[in-house]
């Protein structure tokens, strides 16, 4: 039998000489923490043994789940079938307003805590508080509410959620130890497992527009959450899609919260209405709901035909503060009298012909923040009609002075600022179709290409 070490000195020791540390010993460092027993560098030599030394799969695990452990974690009616997602991040991502819309009509319970943006991506807090009188923040009341009458709620991280990883974080940052593959996905589920949800799909983005830049990176790091998923008992599929350029045509908050209600209406960019229905097929399938792949997709795309997700997504408005007037603007599209208007739109065109070859979602991400649309540092406002309109997009052609995009802003548009955006359209001779969803990644399965996991399943 191994004796358990209960002394920081020398669990650190023991990590730094390379060996496995015990469940008791890591959840011990994670009770200091919480106890504030330990001093801070103490917590920096510990993180940065774990990027010089390692952590194994079982180390992640108990990591992460101590670290959840450290606060509130989130109990629900057992009937419940209790699902999320989670996105890495990045331009034009809109996915979760057509998911919420449409999976809780299947009688799956969607508690969702939604983030704000910083840096080039975007946060679902922010865009959906583009909308006169959405309520982000609730009461652990409303919320199980929510799940009981209509079947999901969209709020901030709430309580005393994983408060260890606040510590953790802060102390990453300042020691170079942020990047670290096991740190990341741990700090990513300890706080989403704690919404007490018993199945979650990733969609871990790859590409110039990504955290991940390199398909191998992204695939690493998904499989990695699913592995700690399904270590902590939930089950967890990830799905890797295309980041290097913007999702949809509108980058920016409300006109992406615009584009998302066109997708549930059934009138959305295709590849907008494709990512939410592999996702959702996921979720439809782990239920038991769905028999297939590709029946769940089916599912999931009527829901926006028929009318019934544009009700859904409504309803969950509704719930959360919108007043009826506006409800009613949403739902007939007059979005002019609901959302702020930019004080000013200038159109990007084309300075010669051909087909895009390219739209940098990095580029174009990064221009909406210095629009307004995004923050450079936490504490920033957000402008919410800042943002870019896409006209065309990869594989379009094009003739000189056509019109690329359009530029919403409040007077932001620098010289510089426009060159920026006119740089991100690279236009040539020909041009690949963009493939937005590559491969699903599950724990203790090889990656499989979706093309073939969407028909096999």
């Amino acid at each position: 039998m191994v004796d358990v070490i209960l002394s920081l000195p020398e669990i650190l020791l023991k990590k730094r000489n390379g060996e496995e540390l015990l469940e008791d010993e890591l959840k011990y460092f994670v009770d200091c923490i919480c106890k504030n027993e330990i001093d801070r560098s103490q917590i920096g030599a510990m993180l940065m043994a774990f990027c010089l030394r390692g952590l194994n799969t079982k180390e992640t695990v108990t990591l992460t789940k101590s670290m959840m452990n450290s606060g509130t974690v989130q109990k629900w009616d057992p009937s419940w079938k209790t699902v999320d997602k989670h996105s890495t991040g990045g331009v034009g991502d809109k996915v979760t307003f057509p998911l919420v819309a449409a999976v809780p009509l299947f009688g799956l319970k969607m508690p969702m805590v939604a983030g704000r943006g910083l840096g080039h991506t975007g946060g679902t807090a922010d865009k959906l508080e583009s909308i006169p009188g959405f309520q982000i923040g609730l009461t652990e009341d409303h919320m199980r509410r929510s799940l009981e009458e209509i079947g999901c709620y969209v709020t901030t991280q709430f309580g005393n959620i994983a408060p260890a990883d606040k510590t953790l974080y802060s102390i990453r940052d300042i020691t170079s130890t942020v990047s670290y593959p096991p740190l990341i996905c741990s700090s990513i589920m300890s706080k989403k497992l704690s919404e007490g949800i018993g199945s979650l799909v990733l969609d871990v983005k790859t590409g110039v527009g990504a955290v991940t830049g390199s398909y191998e990176q992204a695939e690493g790091l998904a499989r990695m959450m699913t592995e700690i998923g399904a270590g902590m008992g939930v089950e967890t599929t990830a799905v890797l899609t295309e980041m290097d350029t913007p999702i949809g045509y509108a980058i920016g908050n409300s006109l992406e919260i615009i584009e998302s209600l066109e997708c549930i209406k059934g009138k959305g960019p295709s590849d907008l209405e494709n990512i939410t229905c592999a996702q959702g097929a996921v979720l439809l399938c782990g239920a038991g709901i769905a028999k297939t792949h590709e029946e769940g997709e089916e599912m999931i795309r009527k829901t926006f035909q028929d009318g019934s997700a544009l009700d859904m997504f409504l309803k969950i408005l509704e719930n959360q503060g919108v007043k009826r007037e506006i409800l009613e603007s949403l739902r007939s599209g007059d979005y002019d009298k609901v959302f702020a208007k930019p004080k000013y739109v200038e159109n990007i065109t084309s300075k010669t012909s051909g087909v895009i070859e390219a739209v940098n979602a990095l580029a174009l991400g990064k221009a909406t923040v210095l629009l307004g649309g995004g923050r450079q540092l936490p504490g920033d406002e957000i402008e919410p009609a800042a943002g870019i309109k896409l006209f065309r997009t990869k594989g379009d052609k094009v003739q000189e002075g056509d019109i690329l995009a359009e530029v919403h802003h409040d007077g932001r548009l620098s010289t510089a600022l426009r060159t920026r955006i006119d740089e991100a359209f690279t236009i040539g001779t020909s041009s690949k179709p963009i493939k937005r969803v590559f491969a699903v990644v599950k724990a203790g399965q090889d990656t499989e290409d979706y093309e073939v996991y969407r028909k096999r399943s």
